[in-house]
């Protein structure tokens, strides 16, 4: 008797579970962020000019003016992070110059790369050391004429930020920056040509992207060509072929070697036909 009330409290208890067991439900629940980051992120600014008259103070503690690195007629590669950060800033800046040192393109010959502190408390006495550490790390030489780590007041950073309509929060628990990781490609104008959102970032993509800002002023006509038959993905935050570009070369090498073919056979004909009457 003792086991039949066993077994039968076993198979309630069982039943009850597997029956609020429910192996869809977190697909059918609400899939909802916490309050503190729901406004943190990035907007689709793409298209956008900004207005970059802006003062920030580079590594040697120099007032300088974000629109003075459009000057140097180059594209330029954005990143809006913080260099105390204990962990993604870290994470992100060393994907980016992974992505940088595999592009055959030089930082400061072909375009700029600018990381702007989005903590007022840093000055140039964070960012002087830390640009050396990431020019050692990438190598090459002429770099540090295009590698730029600027620090600024408040009133500096929303000015930024605010056209970007990058959001981020200061986490007073934590006593950390709340933010999202990812870059800003600039025309030489200052208009926002490609946002890339992440940690790592593809030398292709890059190259593309610094070909897109610059109008095809820099690269070869092998970049350029490659640039024709792919389109960004903003869904895929990358670059991928577009059908259409690829229908439309092989409808013109098409047509190029029928005309070939033609002209080929119409020389033949002529020749002969010539011989004949002579």
């Amino acid at each position: 008797m003792n086991i039949r009330l066993i077994l039968l409290f076993c198979l309630s208890f069982w039943s009850g579970v597997v029956y609020a067991y429910d192996p869809h439900s977190n697909l059918t629940r609400e899939n909802k962020l916490p309050k503190e980051l729901e406004n943190i992120g990035f907007s689709d600014v793409t298209g956008k000019s900004l207005n970059l008259d802006i003062p920030f103070r580079d590594e040697s503690g120099k007032t300088v003016r974000f629109s003075d690195f459009l000057t140097k007629g180059k594209p330029i590669l954005l990143s809006p992070v913080y260099f105390k950060c204990p962990t993604l800033c870290n994470f992100h800046l060393n994907g980016v110059f992974q992505g940088l040192k595999a592009l055959d393109w030089t930082l400061g010959k072909e375009y700029q790369y600018i990381a702007v502190s989005i903590d007022p408390k840093e000055n140039e006495s964070i960012s002087f050391p830390k640009k050396g550490a990431y020019l050692k790390e990438y190598g090459r030489d002429g770099a540090e004429q295009g590698l730029h780590l600027l620090t600024g007041t408040q009133e500096s950073i929303d000015a930024l930020t605010k056209q970007l309509d990058f959001r981020y929060a200061w986490d007073a628990e934590a006593k950390q920056y709340i933010h999202a990781s990812g870059v800003y490609v600039l025309t030489p104008e200052g208009k926002v040509s490609r946002i890339f959102q992440g940690i790592q970032l593809e030398p292709r993509d890059l190259k593309f992207a610094f070909l897109e800002a610059s109008s095809g002023k820099i690269g070869s006509f092998v970049d350029k060509f490659a640039l024709f038959c792919f389109q960004f993905d903003p869904r895929k935050n990358k670059y991928t072929i577009y059908a259409y570009r690829m229908m439309q070369f092989g409808g013109a090498v098409t047509l190029l070697l029928l005309g070939a073919f033609l002209y080929i056979n119409w020389r033949k004909i002529t020749n002969n036909n010539r011989q004949g009457v002579t």
